[in-house]
């Protein structure tokens, strides 16, 4: 345990202290969550969670139905749902706009 030692301080210093404290944990936390969310894009890197290309992409009824057709291929673990980041970009195609020149 360690030694306590009790001295004045004033109130503006006492909260200093503790909002130091707390920030400085904050931190911690949040660079060690990005950390592990740095991992985990480095493991699933050519997967996008269904989740994040729904409503984004496309409705919910327009991946369905390229994953009927094909277009798009789902794959599961557990209960969760991805799609290869490759077969994303495959879906997009270039727009010619008349008149424009390259």
């Amino acid at each position: 345990m360690e030694k306590m030692i009790f001295t004045q301080i004033d109130a503006q210093s006492f909260i200093a202290q503790i909002v130091e404290q707390v920030t400085a944990k904050v931190l911690e936390v949040v660079q060690h969550n990005e950390a592990e969310t740095e991992t985990e894009s480095n493991i699933f890197g050519d997967y996008i969670p269904k989740t994040e290309v729904r409503g984004i992409l496309a409705s919910n009824s327009t991946l369905w139905s390229w994953e009927k057709k094909g277009k798009l291929k789902l794959y599961a673990i557990g209960g969760k749902r991805f799609y290869k980041r490759s077969d994303i970009n495959a879906l997009f195609t270039e727009v010619k706009q008349k008149g424009v020149q390259k």
